[in-house]
């Protein structure tokens, strides 16, 4: 039995949770197994293949669940739309980004920085599980 099941069922018996919580959790548990299995699963390193999406999922004890898919393809025609903005409010952007501790000059940021930043993200993964129940993953496929 997955340590998630033993947690509900040790909440049950302490009287912290009813039955229909714990259910509901048991069920958010098995469900959250199904997604984690039927998830892609990132590219091995050196396929050839960059991550397509960025994913976000949460599953939370108290039924608030939240499944992200953030196309990896918004961020390239993102970079391409500050072409567009005046070198003006660019200087503005990069200083008022700089007020708030993220350094980063956007005049400089070129398409083969993004695709070394997106290869890059085919390795990361983060895991969360709270001690309250709660899951969030954060990875890219």
């Amino acid at each position: 039995m997955s340590e998630e099941r033993n947690r509900i069922l040790d909440l049950l018996a302490a009287g912290k949770i009813t039955a229909e919580e714990a259910g509901r959790l048991l069920d958010a548990v098995d469900s959250g197994a199904a997604q984690a299995a039927s998830a892609p699963a990132a590219p091995k390193t050196g396929s050839g293949e960059l991550p397509k999406f960025m994913y976000v999922k949460v599953i939370s004890t108290k039924g608030d669940n939240v499944n992200v898919k953030i196309p990896l393809s918004l961020v390239r025609a993102g970079l391409k739309l500050t072409s567009l903005i005046p070198p003006q409010a660019m200087e503005q952007i990069d200083k008022s980004m700089a007020e708030k501790g993220m350094s980063i000059d956007l005049k400089n940021l070129k398409p083969e920085d993004l695709e070394d930043l997106i290869e890059s993200l085919r390795e990361m993964e983060i895991s969360v599980d709270a001690a309250n129940g709660d899951n969030v993953r954060v990875y890219a496929a």
